[in-house]
Formats: structure tokens, C-alpha cells, sequence
């Protein structure tokens, strides 16, 4: 049985360097320094123009769709060739999306011995009363034990709490977001891309989107946010919905049940990340059926 510490400590394929590995050989192993770096390195697509008043240019929104870690650096090295660990002018920077911010981090976490994954799920800290569709990552403690919620999308002193450190309340697992909605009442509506938000990237269904990108994403498959790829149909058929209360409880049940999740994310056709997927782009909010390289851990 694979130990949960060796499986998150080793490169997925999506976040292995690969041929830029040796460009890391300097890099250093605190967090706030692996946050900086990342931060240096991607530029939100939509969210940074308001704090760097960079506007990207239509065709340079492809970008947002670039899946693998040696193509996010490939392109960071095409728009500013100095060394990649120095940080690039905010028009420097590759298009991308939270998503982006955490497969990087993650990866510099990995290359330095770091017990790392990314998590999908709803940030409560970006429009008071709502939840936002977000991705961030979690860090083992070894000294204690717990697995610490970083944002590196986040400098630090922006939010009245610790980015790199955050309190369980601050990020909802998909997982508990399901929950919330299925058992205790949420108003599933309340969790989406924002409040003025289309039906379709706002409740329960949506919700369910993420619990599977979620699951991926604990089996180091770390989609981008706008795959999809289960017949999975949580609102409309109470089966559906029913396995997914047991998912939702593995997603959030601890390191020991991880062996049980992982198994049933390669066995079960309902949450099997395929070989073939569809993937809605908003660089030009065209759905394209993708084939994706996702066959070994590296």
C-alpha cells in the first residue's frame, strides 16, 4: 500500500518539471519564499488587472488552457528569457487562474521534498456571503501532524488571517461544500464563480463539478477548472447523489482513507478521470474534447 507521504511528496504528471528540473537546483524550501516565486510567475486572467492594470491582450488568452508544468515554464521562458526563478513584470507573467498558482506551488513543493496536493473547492474570504469557485493547496506538517491550507495565489497582509496558514473555516472543501447542501440547508447557490454568476456555474451541480475535480485532484490528477468528465447527475438522481455523499465523506475523512478513494477513482467509471474529456475554454468559451497525458506518476 503506498503511503500517502511518498505518493504526495513525488511529482504528478502534471506538475513534473521535467526538462527544467535542473533550473531549480537553487531553490529555496520555506513556503513564503515557494509562494513568492509562483506569484512572480503567474498573472490572473481576469482577477490581476484591477491591482497591476495590465489588460491581456486577446491572443494571449490561449494561455490560460496550458495543462502541463514544462509548458507553463516553456512559455514563461518565451515571454521573459532571464533565469525562471526571477520574478516577471506582471505583462511577463502566463495567463492563468488559481488552478495555476496551486499546480506550480505544488511543484516546487514536490521538487524540494514537500508533502503536497492541490485541493478544488470554495474560498469564503473574496465576497462576504458567498463562496468562490477556488483551488488552493495543502501541505504536510510533518512536526505536527496536519495538513496546512496555503493560497499561493495570496501575498501575505491582504486577508485578516494567514494565507499560508489558514484557518479550517476560510476554504470549504468541495467535499463539505456537498454536505453543507445536501444535509444541512446551504443554499447551494451561494456557491459559484460570484454572485451574479450563470445557473450554470452556481449550485449543486456545480458543487458536484468540483467534488470530482476534488477526488482528481487527491489522486495527483490535477485537472484544469473547466474539465469535465463524469455522467454523474447529483441534482436529478437520487443514486448519483447518494454515492457522492460517500465520496464527499472520503474526501474529507483523513490520511487513512485515502488507499480507499484512490482505489475507487482508478475503479469506478463515475469518477475515473478518461483519457478523453471535454473541456469548456474561456479564452474563447469553445468546448473541446481533450486527450490528456495522465498515464504515470513521475
Amino acid at each position: 500500500m503506498t503511503d500517502f507521504r511518498q505518493f504526495y511528496r513525488t511529482q504528478s504528471a502534471i506538475t513534473h518539471p521535467k526538462q527544467f528540473a535542473s533550473h531549480f537546483d537553487a531553490l529555496p524550501t520555506d513556503i513564503p519564499s515557494l509562494c513568492k516565486i509562483v506569484q512572480g510567475w503567474v498573472y490572473h486572467y481576469f482577477a490581476d488587472e484591477q491591482f497591476f492594470g495590465f489588460h491581456p491582450p486577446k491572443e494571449r488568452m490561449h494561455e490560460v488552457d496550458t495543462r502541463y508544468a514544462p509548458r507553463i515554464l516553456s512559455r514563461l521562458l518565451e515571454l521573459d528569457n532571464r533565469p525562471i526563478l526571477e520574478n516577471r513584470a506582471p505583462d511577463k507573467r502566463i495567463l492563468g487562474c488559481c488552478r495555476d498558482f496551486s499546480v506550480l506551488f505544488a511543484m516546487l513543493c514536490r521538487h524540494v521534498g514537500k508533502i503536497a496536493r492541490t485541493r478544488s473547492g470554495f474560498a469564503s474570504y473574496f465576497t462576504e456571503g458567498y463562496f468562490i469557485d477556488h483551488v488552493m493547496v495543502e501541505v504536510w506538517d510533518e512536526s505536527n501532524n496536519r495538513w496546512i491550507q496555503i493560497d499561493p495565489e495570496l501575498p501575505t497582509g491582504v486577508f485578516p488571517f494567514d494565507v499560508q496558514d489558514m484557518p479550517a473555516d476560510k476554504f470549504i472543501l468541495a467535499g463539505r461544500a456537498w454536505q453543507m447542501c445536501r444535509s444541512e440547508g446551504a443554499n447551494a447557490d451561494l456557491f459559484g464563480l460570484g454572485p451574479d454568476s450563470w445557473d450554470d456555474v452556481k449550485g449543486l451541480q456545480f458543487i458536484q463539478t468540483r467534488l470530482l475535480q476534488d477526488v482528481a485532484a487527491l489522486n495527483k490528477q490535477e485537472m484544469l477548472c473547466w474539465d469535465t468528465w463524469s455522467p454523474l447527475d447529483g441534482v436529478k438522481n437520487e443514486a448519483d447523489a447518494t454515492f457522492l455523499d460517500e465520496v464527499a465523506s472520503l474526501t474529507l475523512a483523513g490520511n487513512d482513507a485515502l488507499p480507499q478513494l484512490w482505489a475507487l477513482a482508478q475503479s469506478d467509471l463515475r469518477l475515473k478521470v478518461p483519457t478523453t474529456i471535454q473541456s469548456f475554454s474561456p479564452a474563447d468559451e469553445v468546448e473541446r474534447t481533450i486527450t490528456l497525458e495522465l498515464s504515470e506518476s513521475v
